[in-house]
């Protein structure tokens, strides 16, 4: 047994406990966190390099993914009462309007819905990534969801043409999306100050919200593919390979007698029903989902670089928590002793595209999937021409492609066609086989036929995008474009 292990606290414990037997020794890995972080907190701008040539190693990766989590959670010294992440003026928050489309997240006003449970898939801000899953808590709350950006990707282009002659291809670094996890709390919730919240107005009633979950995608301009990073709270679910510790533990998403019969109860068909949440359910409330971690911070054993990226997780959270138990650490800060990294994900080569059987270019926890947030997704299969991890769904082209524009694919990030569309823009989406003509054009970006493989490119990529009539074929890093604008 190693010192960190005998060193972890009961806290810990509950969330580390399953994943040390993959790990040759603890003591190998030491990646602190900067006492500065919490004391004068700044976004980082880029990824360290600490390599004797000049790259990255894991441990850069998850200081970076700290130090930006912990300045968005620190409290903003120009809004008292929030957090840097609830700033609107930085961090819009993600506006839809009544019929689903997106609304303006840009202007100075909040006027559209912003939580969601679940809806149809066309972007990060509908419900749960992937399945479109909507899950309860044991308390019968629901899982709300809500999306932020930094304020910057609403002065950048959406046509290929202007970013052909700003020589754009990639998402400035410094692009930042957020997605939040959160639930009504009790007012005993409220008390224990185990959360942190935030005050939303629901159903005609003001609810204080605690934070489930967050996920962090924050690209630079060494990495323009994003630096994936997902945080859980503590309580949240067990591991499906529960540890005794786990057992003894209250999870706000499992039931304590199916929690004491894990992993026979998380098998398929037993009544527990571990990971099989309904979809497309809008009640605030309803039956309690039951959710255990597939694989504990996104790695299992044999996967590329295991020993390494566990250890770095794990060194850099107990050293988190030893920073925020220090006499100096802010009392805002404190709360966050409840919740944890689960990893972080990126690419080795940015010439070279993510996916791929085996994803040969990915880096991290390359099984990262978020209990809350992507509940029915967590069977990373590696070997599959689709590993449903962050890069599953959130397609990245290399620089050396020809076809290497990231903005114009609409597959790297899922919101930037949302906060176009809702400033009154139309965007460029790469079409699906080159165009020549306008009658080609036709067929290619517009509605063909009735069936989803015949809706056309732009319709294909949202529900609430039509053609507008618009096309090119002279941005290379792009390709042929349709111009797409709002259905309505």
């Amino acid at each position: 047994m190693s010192n960190l292990y005998r060193h972890l606290s009961l806290a810990s414990l509950l969330v580390f406990s399953s994943c040390f037997s993959l790990i040759a020794s603890a003591d190998t890995w030491n990646c602190p966190v900067e006492k500065s972080w919490l004391t004068a907190p700044s976004l980082p701008t880029e990824v360290d390099k600490s390599n004797k040539d000049n790259t990255s190693n894991f441990c850069d990766f998850y200081r970076f993914s700290t130090q930006a989590y912990l300045y968005l959670m620190s409290p903003s010294l120009d809004k008292p009462g929030k957090r840097n992440f609830q700033v609107n003026a930085n961090y819009p928050v993600l506006e839809y309007n009544g019929d689903n489309s997106p609304g303006n997240s840009c202007d100075k006003e909040i006027t559209g819905h912003t939580l969601l449970t679940s809806l149809e898939q066309s972007s990060i801000s509908t419900g749960q990534a992937g399945g479109d899953a909507t899950i309860y808590a044991q308390d019968g709350n629901v899982a709300y969801y809500d999306v932020r950006f930094n304020k910057a990707l609403c002065d950048l282009t959406g046509s290929a043409t202007e970013m052909q002659q700003q020589g754009i291809y990639n998402f400035p670094g410094g692009t930042t999306e957020l997605k939040f996890a959160w639930k009504v709390l009790s007012a005993a919730e409220v008390r224990s100050g185990q959360f942190v919240t935030q005050e939303q107005l629901i159903s005609g009633k003001m609810k204080t919200l605690g934070l489930l979950g967050m996920h962090i995608a924050i690209a630079t301009e060494d990495h323009p593919e994003f630096v994936w990073a997902t945080y859980e709270h503590k309580t949240n679910s067990p591991d499906c390979d529960a540890s005794a510790a786990q057992k003894k533990q209250a999870w706000m998403f499992a039931d304590n007698t199916c929690t004491q019969d894990l992993p026979g109860s998380a098998a398929k068909g037993d009544k527990c029903n571990f990971n099989h949440p309904k979809s497309g359910l809008t009640s605030p409330t309803g039956t309690p989902t039951n959710i255990c971690r597939v694989h504990p911070y996104g790695t299992a054993k044999g996967d590329r670089d295991a020993a390494e990226n566990l250890g770095d997780i794990l060194s850099q959270n107990q050293s988190l928590l030893n920073q925020l138990a220090d006499s100096s650490t802010p009392s805002a800060m404190k709360v966050l002793t409840n919740y944890f990294n689960l990893g972080a994900i990126w690419v080795s080569d940015i010439a070279q595209s993510s996916g791929g059987v085996g994803v040969p270019n990915e880096r991290g926890s390359l099984r990262l999937a978020n209990s809350v947030a992507e509940t029915d997704y967590q069977d990373v299969n590696l070997n599959s021409q689709f590993a449903s991890n962050c890069f599953g769904c959130h397609n990245y082209q290399g620089t050396a492609e020809t076809q290497k524009n990231n903005i114009t694919t609409q597959a790297l990030s899922h919101t930037f066609k949302d906060i176009k569309i809702g400033q009154g823009q139309h965007i460029d989406v790469t079409a699906s086989s080159y165009i020549a003509s306008n009658e080609q054009a036709a067929g290619i970006c517009g509605v063909t036929g009735k069936s989803d493989k015949e809706q056309g490119t732009c319709k294909g990529t949202a529900s609430f995008l039509k053609w507008d009539g618009n096309w090119t074929n002279v941005n290379r890093s792009a390709g042929s474009v349709c111009g797409c604008g709002p259905a309505k």
